[in-house]
């Protein structure tokens, strides 16, 4: 994958911090694993709010049979389970 050379300013303090990890990894890799971890992390927030937005909306009816659905599946869970 192609690499963008970025600058940023970070706490000192911060900095410090990550020099004194013993880790086989440069400032550069620890950022970029930082990012990738903060836009993983935006993902789930995004899907979960999502999915609330979702529940939230639904009707009563559709509520009813999606706690039907649920009952289902547990049920069918604990028989495999046996």
């Amino acid at each position: 994958m192609p690499k963008t050379k970025i600058s940023v300013t970070v706490d000192s303090t911060l900095v410090e911090k990550v020099d004194q990890l013993d880790i086989d990894a440069s400032r550069s890799e620890i950022v970029e694993m930082a990012l990738e971890c903060w836009l993983r992390n935006q993902r789930l927030e995004s899907l979960d709010r999502a999915i609330e937005e979702y529940y939230r909306g639904l009707t009563k009816g559709a509520r009813k049979e999606d706690a039907e659905w649920a009952a289902l599946s547990a049920s069918a869970v604990d028989e495999t389970w046996k």
